[in-house]
């Protein structure tokens, strides 16, 4: 291999591979990116853990075909540090890999690229489309209640349910809830929900924030592929079911709660300052036109405070960790919220007040 290529067009392969190659693996070349041509004038990037796999094509003049893979991490660093437009690449004895950029030069100990794990063949897949900007908007929505608890994998990873023109994502960790839903017309259709990992949606995340448009999305063999137009993801499916989340989410709490968002946001943020660490335990105790926060931590002492919320019904004290609040109330966007309550040990249902297309549910907690 002796190729050249644009530092930009290569660093930009680089960042979304060192994101998926795993250098905690046993299989060392999976901590390892392949750089293998494709042709003359392309070079192919990928990096994968056997669940995510990228691969990206970026344009390259090469002299000699051929291919080695290196330490992803620090072939990114080396990269992204070098002077000038233009780096060479060049394998050399024992696969190792000689890196160049003006008066700069490297050589990276590497491994042969015919011992890399074969990349999945995206040819086979039926793709839809899906706006990339949605995309990160549902990803955002959901990523916060997914649990990191490797597990359980039926809450490792979000639901992703296509039927007809409806799009919809759920997640929950067993503590709190949530699910966005809108109407896509080119999604691809699923004859059953799927789970896509915590990982996964990270590094969907990553490969799409940038692209305008649409991104083209499918599903094929337990796998879910998402091509950018320069760079396609691979994601291997949660092989689980997840839990029956209507059956969560409350029908008829009768209290309802308006709030300003940010503001409430910032009070929870104020008060929590002294809550318990373990448990982030807030009280809400709400009255006609008045909602108070407060919390007690004996090694710390007491907060409250007091803010105006549009309420007429019985009184009701209930405690919540108040990150969970937080976190479903900054993916709201609206200036107003509607909070709705049962009794003191029931779920509170959350909505933006200007859409009905996202929902959070939060559980209690004793205080």
């Amino acid at each position: 291999m002796d190729i050249r290529v644009v530092k930009n067009d290569l660093l930009r392969g680089l960042y979304l591979a060192q994101g998926i190659a795993d250098r905690r693996a046993t299989q060392p070349i999976l901590a390892n990116v392949l750089l293998r041509t494709d042709g003359k004038q392309k070079l192919v990037c990928a990096a994968t853990d056997l669940n995510v796999t990228i691969s990206a094509e970026i344009p390259a003049e090469a002299k000699r075909e051929g291919g080695v893979t290196v330490g992803a991490k620090h072939m990114f660093d080396i990269v992204k540090g070098l002077p000038g437009d233009q780096v060479h690449l060049k394998r050399t004895e024992n696969n190792h890999c000689e890196i160049r950029a003006g008066n700069a030069e490297f050589r990276m100990v590497g491994m042969a690229d015919r011992d890399f794990p074969k990349l999945a063949d995206p040819r086979e897949v039926t793709y839809g489309k899906i706006d990339a900007a949605l995309l990160r908007d549902f990803i955002a929505k959901v990523l916060f209640a997914v649990s990191s608890d490797d597990t359980r994998a039926h809450l490792a990873g979000a639901l992703w349910e296509c039927a007809g023109d409806r799009l919809r994502m759920v997640s929950t960790d067993g503590h709190r809830l949530c699910k966005v839903e809108r109407d896509v017309r080119e999604a691809p259709a699923l004859d059953a929900g799927v789970i896509v990992p915590r990982k996964g949606l990270l590094e969907l995340r990553r490969a799409i924030e940038e692209v305008d448009g649409a991104a083209e999305v499918g599903f094929h063999k337990g796998h879910l592929f998402v091509g950018t137009g320069t760079a396609t993801l691979s994601v291997k499916l949660v092989d689980a079911k997840f839990p029956p989340y209507d059956q969560v989410i409350p029908k008829d709490n009768d209290k309802v709660v308006t709030a300003q968002r940010l503001a409430l946001v910032d009070a929870l943020r104020r008060v929590a300052l002294v809550a318990s660490d373990r448990t982030s335990g807030v009280k809400l105790d709400l009255g006609p036109g008045t909602l108070r926060l407060s919390t007690e931590n004996p090694d710390l002492g007491e907060a409250h405070e007091d803010m105006a919320v549009d309420y007429a019904g019985p009184a009701l004290a209930i405690g919540f960790n108040a990150h969970y609040l937080i976190d479903a109330l900054q993916e709201m966007g609206a200036e107003e919220v509607r909070i709705e309550l049962g009794g003191d040990l029931d779920p509170a249902l959350i909505r933006p007040m200007a859409a009905e297309d996202y929902l959070a549910v939060v559980m209690p907690m004793r205080i």
